[in-house]
């Protein structure tokens, strides 16, 4: 429908809450954990076909270690004006999972594994095209990438989503927005840091002077790390896993921790890391032994992002719609785009709360309004202009 006002484009969206009810059910009910690859496939094959349904010309880029990256591309008015709409299909979720928390609709709410994070986005995306092209045209080539090992990393996948990236205008990351509808303009840098300290034992009674501990210099180097924090850069620095020892009367001989980082800055994320990978035991007996780093940038203020948000917000503006914004802790893919210097929007998905909990819900109505935002942006043209038009 050519010419259609804003509100026509939001009122044809939520118009399709059965159809976009039924596409979140169909996802949501294929369980897809980032470490099961098998499970994963099987959902790359139901996403795959309905892509082509829709029209699009459907991509696998296969991996050995994960399920297999699917890619759907759609034609647009201006070849230089592309859009990539990012999103992963992978859960925390176990096989098994549906069976303790089956998928259901109470009202307005939909619940079940992973429909929160992000399968209603991947939802969304799919509805907001479909409008976008019913409404008139796409401003530009659309392509959708879910990948399908972001919540470990996306170790396997980062390389073709930056590929993806540098060749479109804006990326738009249909992740969850903040449980209080706000999208993302900002998220923290991600750091993943497994320490081990390797002393020598003895026997804790009869000699433990000829004993090195490893599990003392861990508890002091737990306290140096968790001391790099700064709330008021909102740099944290936590120990999340730790273990040691083999018997209660053996002086530990190894001990290990995990760490987790999240900093706002680059330069921060350099900070901790730096004095991290500088510690030395107290003990020259002991040994450490670091592995990991950084495995996203922050997403910082740019000028792209700040002019695409500000697209947003006319946008939203013309749908009759609220757009609040917030800086998070969590990290996207959208991460590696923005540090690209490519403009990048996120938290655009599904509208609810408990991601990752059994809690984990949608708001459906107000993913739908979120849906006619993002049909909004991939059509391209402002208020007032051609091929959307506003009312009076």
């Amino acid at each position: 429908m050519p010419g259609m006002s804003r509100s026509e484009l939001l009122a044809s969206v939520l118009a399709d809450e059965a159809i976009f009810v039924e596409t979140v059910r169909s996802l949501v009910e294929i369980e897809s954990p980032s470490h099961d690859r098998q499970a994963a496939d099987h959902l790359a094959d139901a996403l795959a076909a309905l892509l082509e349904r829709d029209g699009w010309r459907v991509e696998r880029d296969v991996r050995n270690e994960v399920g297999d990256v699917v890619i759907g591309r759609l034609e647009g008015d201006d070849p230089g004006d592309g859009t990539l709409i990012l999103a992963h299909y992978d859960t925390v979720w176990p096989v098994g999972t549906l069976a303790e928390m089956p998928w259901s609709v109470d009202g307005d709410v939909a619940r079940g594994p992973g429909v929160l994070d992000m399968k209603a986005g991947i939802a969304a995306a799919v509805h907001a095209v479909r409008a976008a092209s019913a409404a008139g045209s796409l401003r530009g080539p659309v392509t959708l990438l879910v990948s399908s090992d972001e919540e470990t990393g996306s170790l396997h996948s980062r390389a073709r989503i930056e590929a993806e990236a540098l060749r479109h205008a804006r990326v738009l990351v249909v992740e969850p927005g903040r449980d209080d509808g706000a999208i993302k303009v900002g998220r923290k840098g991600v750091g993943d840091m497994t320490v081990r300290f390797v002393g020598r034992s003895a026997h804790a009674g009869l000699n433990p002077e000829q004993g090195a501990s490893a599990l003392r210099e861990l508890a002091r180097f737990l306290l140096a790390a968790e001391a790099l924090a700064d709330a008021t850069k909102g740099t944290t620095v936590n120990v999340t896993v730790a273990s040691g020892g083999s018997a209660g009367n053996v002086i530990a001989e190894t001990a290990t921790a995990r760490l987790d980082l999240r900093f706002a800055t680059t330069d921060e994320g350099r900070r901790v890391l730096d004095a991290l990978r500088a510690y030395r035991p107290h003990d020259d007996r002991v040994r450490v032994e670091m592995a990991g780093g950084s495995n996203r940038p922050p997403m910082e203020p740019t000028p792209g992002n700040e002019a695409l948000l500000a697209e947003a917000r006319t946008h939203a503006d013309a749908l009759g719609l609220a757009l609040a914004e917030a800086v998070v802790g969590g990290g996207s893919d959208g991460n590696f785009t923005s540090a690209l210097g490519v403009p990048t929007l996120d938290g655009l998905g599904a509208v609810g709360g408990g991601p990752h909990a059994r809690s984990e819900h949608v708001r459906v109505r107000e993913t739908l309004r979120r849906t006619a935002l993002l049909a909004s942006l991939l059509m391209g043209s402002a208020p007032g202009e051609t091929s959307l038009t506003t009312e009076s």
